[in-house]
């Protein structure tokens, strides 16, 4: 009667013995699964390839122009485009046109595309959009207005306007 007891008790113990074994190995695999999944998304990532786009943005002025109290109009024009002698950009460009000067009320400032007026809030115009693959060339013509009686009588003013043009790739499925 004892053997069989202990007989019994070997078994029990061979069959516990399986079982945590067998618990353990399934955690493994658990644990270990999602680690071999992101291996694999990972090296698949890495297989594909894709080409840089192209920017070409470019801004280009065409002769300065003076005014004074006789000759109070001046006009400065200004073309963006999105080529050059050899390539058209691949990409489209969101920018923006700022003018940039030190003048006091005398002076006023206005900027036209086409002969169409684009409204200026403190010096700067909205959004501007160029887009890519086809050659584009947006010309503006800035208007600047001496008015002598404002301002203070006198005085000479002596200063450069700068236009600026901030420009920033299009972002990939943004239009």
């Amino acid at each position: 009667m004892k053997k069989q007891k202990r007989r019994d008790y070997i078994n029990k113990l061979d069959k516990n013995k399986i079982k945590t074994m067998f618990l353990i190995s399934i955690s493994i695999v658990i644990l270990c699964a999602p680690i071999v999944s992101a291996k694999y998304n990972l090296l698949e990532n890495l297989k594909g390839g894709a080409q840089v786009a192209k920017p070409i943005f470019e801004v280009k002025g065409i002769e300065k122009s003076k005014i004074s109290a006789l000759n109070n109009i001046g006009y400065y024009e200004f073309c963006v485009k999105n080529f050059n002698e050899q390539e058209v950009s691949e990409i489209g460009f969101v920018y923006t046109i700022e003018i940039i000067s030190n003048t006091d009320e005398s002076i006023k400032f206005e900027l036209y595309e086409n002969e169409k007026q684009i409204e200026l809030q403190n010096l700067k115009t909205e959004n501007l959009y160029i887009q890519g693959n086809e050659k584009i060339e947006q010309k503006y013509k800035l208007k600047v207005i001496y008015d002598n009686t404002l301002g203070q009588k006198g005085k000479d003013i002596l200063e450069d306007v700068q236009i600026k043009v901030y420009s920033e790739q299009e972002k990939v499925g943004s239009r």
